[in-house]
């Protein structure tokens, strides 16, 4: 390794200790303690619409995943029968009551402010104000995989390092690995851990379309992207340049303390769907768009607020070699929470890019948020008629909030393209 590098100081490089902890497999796990069975010799697999030949894998037991190469997204029609699996539907309310409970264990070894909960199965602590109490931090890590398995009976697995970053690095390439699942990176320790992770884009933070670009560059590798010219990287990414470059240097100068608090402009509302089969037809594609704009809608009029764009996202089936797997729009619209007006748009928007290629993911987005303080009338309705849109959807939202989603539905969701009957009763996105 060069003498002159972003390594060369050791004393300018951020050093604190950080941990960041995953629970195995936690869906599939949950699912196997809930039936008696051993989590890491399980064989199960937890299958979102486990009715459907559409349906996705949503997690899979270590067991299943090394045994028949059951991944994450695998389709319910690739699951084979001599594969003797033991599949579940999901479970929600289930997994979010044992977060809470690996949580709380989690910050009894560190304080709230240096503890921060990444998804709802990985978190991040920084102990480094612990080591009086608990000892060093392969022990600190040691307690808490034993208490957490003997309160839950989870199996986690502890990457450690100076910085968030080595410690997700540790994580993902070395401690989910193989038991004691445990591992420590360290700066000096780049070139043989942080360099050799291959492809590039198993790095944390970059992707299949991150991966292309620099590829356009002649990167291909992270020891690639370490040697790069910085001001090259700038020049194309901007800071995410940066922050690429050092990234390729283990070097990550995030603080837990230091947590982002979005301007109110930057804020944003937004729900997705992944369908359950392809959808072909206009009629089922509006229907189902209309239904999530409704839902984003609602949530606007929930926190008194109201937006001024409009996006959809759209995903494709397949994706195929000469364009990309998506399409995605968006429109300025005057300031908004209605639900006609930011459905008519999101079907506009969509009638004007889709080219009738079948889709699989639907979402809708609002952005540049702003609280409402008045109804915004326009000059191409009347604006009794504006205020009685206004007070139809605030009738629906009272009923629906007392009664539960299925008390009112419109007409559309009883056709084919309609999901949002069976979604009602759904926890983010799947049963309670």
């Amino acid at each position: 390794m060069a003498t002159n590098n972003p390594l060369s100081d050791p004393t300018a490089l951020p050093r604190r200790d950080f941990m960041c902890i995953d629970c195995k497999s936690f869906y599939a796990s949950t699912e196997a303690i809930k039936r008696g069975i051993a989590p890491l010799g399980a064989n199960i697999v937890v299958l979102s619409r486990e009715e459907s030949k559409g349906g996705l894998v949503l997690a899979a037991s270590p067991y299943s995943k090394k045994t028949y190469g059951v991944k994450l997204g695998t389709r319910r029609f690739e699951l084979r029968p001599e594969m003797k699996l033991e599949i579940g539907e999901p479970h929600m309310a289930d997994y979010i009551a044992k977060n809470m409970r690996i949580n709380h264990i989690y910050q009894q070894f560190t304080d709230r402010d240096h503890w921060f909960p990444y998804s709802i199965d990985e978190s991040f602590l920084d102990v480094s104000g612990s080591h009086r109490l608990f000892g060093d931090d392969d022990e600190i890590a040691a307690r808490i995989q034993h208490k957490v398995y003997t309160e839950t009976g989870i199996v986690t697995t502890v990457g450690m390092g100076p910085n968030p970053l080595l410690a997700k690095l540790a994580l993902d390439n070395a401690a989910k690995k193989e038991a004691p699942w445990r591992a420590w990176w360290d700066y000096d320790q780049v070139p043989k851990t942080v360099w050799q992770i291959n492809p590039i884009d198993n790095m944390w933070g970059i992707g299949n379309r991150l991966a292309t670009r620099l590829h356009n560059l002649g990167i291909d590798t992270v020891k690639q992207l370490a040697q790069a010219d910085i001001k090259k990287l700038h020049q194309e990414f901007g800071i995410l340049g940066d922050q690429l470059y050092y990234h390729a240097w283990g070097i990550d100068y995030s603080n837990l303390e230091h947590r982002y608090v979005p301007r109110s402009e930057n804020r944003g509302y937004g729900n997705s769907q992944v369908l359950m089969r392809d959808y072909v037809t206009a009629r089922d594609c509006e229907t189902i768009i209309r239904e999530i704009a409704n839902q984003v809608a609602t949530r606007l009029r929930q926190h008194h607020v109201q937006c001024e764009v409009v996006g959809i996202s759209i995903g494709y089936a397949e994706e195929r070699d000469n364009r990309r797997g998506f399409f995605g729009a968006q429109m300025h619209v005057t300031p908004t929470n209605l639900t006609n007006e930011i459905a008519d748009t999101a079907v506009h928007l969509f009638n004007k890019k889709w080219d009738g290629t079948p889709i699989r993911n639907v979402g809708v987005r609002c952005n540049r948020i702003s609280d409402q303080h008045s109804l915004q009338l326009s000059l191409f309705e009347r604006g009794e008629r504006t205020l009685q849109r206004a007070q139809l959807d605030q009738v629906i939202d009272r009923i629906q909030e007392r009664f539960g989603i299925k008390a009112l539905v419109r007409a559309s969701s009883k056709t084919a393209g309609g999901t949002a009957i069976d979604r009602a009763d759904l926890i983010g996105g799947h049963h309670a």
